[in-house]
């Protein structure tokens, strides 16, 4: 049986589940819509440029700045959640990691897809 066959499928979170998964890391984070939301400040900011004139990459570049800025904010809650509580790590290296992917994941893992 290859590695794809044997992979696990995941069942989809009940809503209920990710507003508590939403609330332990710190409540629902805005990408768009308001005068808060991250993706329009790194696209306005960053670039300094009228969004409406803005390309593909700089749109990309906005996405990837926004989505770090939510995993750096779990992160430091994470690590001080390490500290206080002291819990056993295990850690695992794969020779088959994509860098390529991680975006992508972020967006899954955090929690930030639609």
């Amino acid at each position: 049986m290859s590695a794809r066959k044997a992979a696990l499928v995941r069942a989809p979170t009940p809503q209920n589940d990710l507003e508590a998964l939403r609330r332990q890391y710190g409540g629902r984070i805005e990408l768009t819509g308001d005068a808060d939301g991250l993706y329009e400040r790194h696209l306005l900011f960053d670039n300094v440029v009228d969004l409406d004139a803005t390309g593909l990459r700089e749109r990309y570049e906005a996405v990837a700045r926004s989505i770090r800025d939510v995993l750096s904010q779990r992160w430091v809650r994470t690590e001080q959640t390490y500290a206080r509580e002291n819990p056993k790590r295990v850690y695992y290296l794969s020779m088959e990691f994509l860098i390529g992917r991680s975006l992508s994941n972020n967006i899954t893992n955090l929690l930030l897809a639609p």
